[in-house]
């Protein structure tokens, strides 16, 4: 693990060519058909990312504290933590549990003398979960135990198996009321020779998915990213993750060695980009659970046309390549599974399917609290896609977070937190169905004697228990109700204007940091010899492949744009919905006077400034007053054959802009200047948009 960042980027394939439902893949080595183009064009390649470096008191800011008015103007309660369980809390074990709340012990055979994982979860209720651990004579066993409360609750244990015990009863409850148990029986070794490749399934499913184990899914995804509230976090690779054992509950659950570090001979290779990550966490849950998994191949939508989709790709019936011949038996399957299949197979159309089409990977959610579970995915209408991984709850004066991961195009992972500049909305139809969706569970049957998977519609998932959240209303809302809704999600009652404030101005510092670093990397690029990058025409300089996508930041600058908005502009959202702050009406104008003082305070502190590289290698420090004074500038900033000096927005004839040494070739800042205005309005251009006319 890196404790870094990396850029908000793209999805790699997020801009390729429509594809049919329906088609024929690339030879493996090849261009693999969905991965054949770039993502958010913003040198994602890079480390560096949302929560970057200079950007200090990210989630308690320095200022707020500060501000004048505070526990004046605005009521802000303090909000305590949950008082945790004792194991007796757990009960007794139920004759008949709750269906609603999923145990899972790991690894698969528990060894005698060796150590288990043990996790409770539902999503029903967000209080938090008692643990009990016993042998067969019902003496307690002694269990290292996490408590996560919720989205979903969820109690983690950890213990070693006492020696000669034939079995350990796991109970599960809360307030003495015992909620499910689980008899896990014992074994003398474990079976570290892989399973058979089978030609019938890619894998064994022996269970069904519902409120349980979609519940464990979720405890599962939280604890794999889970760090204390503020901690950055990135990874090269998703193997990365599932090799660590402190935070994979499901790590070498087959005792295979399937997690090994080394990738190349033992352990899975998972190296997802944006759109493949969120079927890669939850392919990799539902083998480990021996669950059912597929996906179907969609267009990516063209034409103010929503993406749509065709057949179910299952892992039951013959699998479509053979196995990877360097690893073993069901190991080897699997791994070319994910590889060849799965990533090749899925692109962030998959995640922008039109509201009210069931046959999709995913099916909309309801806008709650559990709808922002961990495992859902957040698809934005411009080709990105993030996972939810922790509905942080409020804590003291601290409000509440929502963190996400994102793949990049080079494989890496990182934590994102949830606010306006990264988590783009905008309801038109016609870039297809964003928002918050979660996976449509698939059922396994029996058809003409043969084992097939069939999805859930939305209307079966309406009527299903664990999975009555299906709904379009997200649909429905203007991007100023959507962000003063997810606002009252993840910090419910009276939020502090100031601190809210502040957190926007310290985003703002940390996309910034993220752009230094793609700043950087361009120039590493073009300093090792590389050439004159080609610019794209029209609406692919956001989207594309080679060394455009991998060095430009037209993406990365838009948002940094709306970052700019968001952070100089929060007074009116604060005058908009003065109740959401604790702000009576007449008291609306001064508190715009005190947010405008404490913004612009906040702006020149220098411990938000960021530093850039110029030509001559001297360093220059902007403040994030200094960079929103220049905004105008970065509208025409995200070309990487201009010097870092103009990227940056340097004056003409300023001391600073001196040190330039290269333009872009006059016919690419043409380009610019007609595709100006897309950035000026803060507007993404839709997929095949040949942009303005260029003279």
């Amino acid at each position: 693990m890196v404790l870094g960042l990396l850029g908000a980027g793209g999805c790699k394939g997020s801009d390729a060519p429509d594809a049919p439902a329906e088609g024929a893949g690339a030879d493996e080595g090849g261009a693999a058909p969905s991965e054949d183009a770039g993502g958010d064009a913003d040198g994602s390649n890079a480390a560096g990312g949302d929560e970057a470096q200079g950007a200090d008191g990210a989630d308690g800011a320095d200022g707020a504290d500060e501000a004048d008015g505070v526990g004046q103007d605005a009521k802000v309660a303090k909000v305590e933590p949950p008082k945790l369980p004792e194991p007796a809390d757990a009960g007794s074990c139920p004759e008949d549990g709750r269906d609603d709340v999923g145990i899972l012990a790991s690894p698969r055979r528990a060894i005698a003398g060796e150590p288990l994982r043990l996790v409770a979860a539902t999503l029903t209720d967000e209080a938090p979960l008692a643990l009990r651990v016993q042998t067969d004579d019902g003496t307690t066993i002694e269990t290292e135990v996490t408590h996560r409360p919720g989205v979903p609750a969820a109690v983690i244990g950890r213990l070693t198996v006492p020696e000669g015990a034939k079995s350990v009863r796991v109970i599960v409850g809360r307030d003495g009321t015992g909620f499910a148990c689980a008899n896990v029986k014992v074994h003398d070794r474990a079976q570290k020779r892989p399973r058979n490749a089978k030609a019938d399934g890619v894998w064994p499913v022996t269970r069904r998915w519902d409120a349980a184990e979609e519940a464990l899914f979720s405890a599962w995804v939280r604890e794999l990213f889970h760090a204390p509230r503020g901690e950055s976090l990135a990874w090269s690779a998703l193997h990365e993750v599932t090799a660590d054992a402190a935070r994979n509950l499901l790590h070498d659950h087959y005792a295979w060695s399937e997690d090994d570090p080394d990738t190349k001979q033992v352990g899975l290779f998972l190296r997802p980009d944006c759109a493949d990550t969120p079927y890669f966490l939850r392919a990799y849950f539902a083998w480990k659970r021996e669950l059912p998994f597929g996906f179907r191949q969609c267009s990516r939508g063209r034409g103010g046309k929503a993406p749509r989709c065709g057949n179910l790709h299952a892992v039951v019936g013959p699998p479509e390549h053979a196995p990877d011949s360097n690893k073993a038996g069901e190991l080897g399957a699997v791994q070319r599974y994910f590889r060849r299949t799965l990533a090749w197979g899925v692109h962030t159309g998959n995640g922008r399917c039109a509201f009210g089409d069931s046959d999709t990977d995913f099916y909309p959610l309801a806008l709650s609290r559990r709808g922002l579970r961990p495992g859902t995915i957040y698809a934005d209408p411009y080709g990105h896609i993030f996972v939810m991984t922790e509905l942080v709850d409020p804590e003291g004066e601290d409000p509440g977070v929502l963190y996400a991961i994102d793949g990049q195009p080079d494989g890496s992972i990182t934590r994102k937190r949830f606010w306006e500049g990264n988590f783009l909305w905008n309801p038109d139809p016609t870039l297809g169905g964003s928002g918050f969706k979660a996976f449509r569970p698939l059922d396994l049957r029996k058809v003409d004697g043969s084992k097939v998977l069939v999805p859930a519609g939305d209307e079966v998932l309406a009527r299903r228990d664990g999975y009555g959240d299906v709904s379009d209303e997200q649909s429905k809302l203007t991007p100023n109700a959507f962000y003063d809704r997810m606002d009252a999600l993840i910090t419910p009652g009276v939020r502090d204007p100031f601190r809210a404030q502040d957190e926007a101005i310290v985003a703002l510092s940390e996309a910034a940091g993220v752009r230094v670093t793609s700043v950087n990397n361009g120039e590493a690029h073009l300093a090792k010899g590389g050439g004159t990058i080609k610019m794209p025409q029209g609406h692919a300089i956001f989207e594309t492949t080679g060394a455009w996508e991998n060095f430009s930041t037209p993406a990365r600058d838009l948002r940094l744009l709306i970052a700019i908005d968001v952070a100089t502009g929060y007074a009116d959202k604060v005058a908009r919905n003065p109740d959401a702050f604790g702000i009576e009406p007449d008291q609306v104008d001064a508190m715009r006077t005190k947010l405008a003082k404490a913004r612009d305070e906040r702006l020149a502190d220098p411990k938000l400034a960021i530093t850039y590289k110029r030509s001559d290698g001297s360093e220059t420090s902007l403040t994030m007053a200094e960079l929103v004074a220049r905004k105008q500038a970065l509208e025409m900033g995200y070309n990487p054959n201009d010097c870092p000096e103009l990227r940056w927005g340097a004056a003409e004839a300023s001391a600073e802009r001196s040190t330039c040494k290269r333009r872009a070739p006059a016919e690419q800042q043409r380009k610019m200047k007609a595709y100006r205005t897309w950035f000026a309005d803060r507007r993404r251009p839709a997929r095949g948009d040949p942009g303005p006319s260029v003279d």
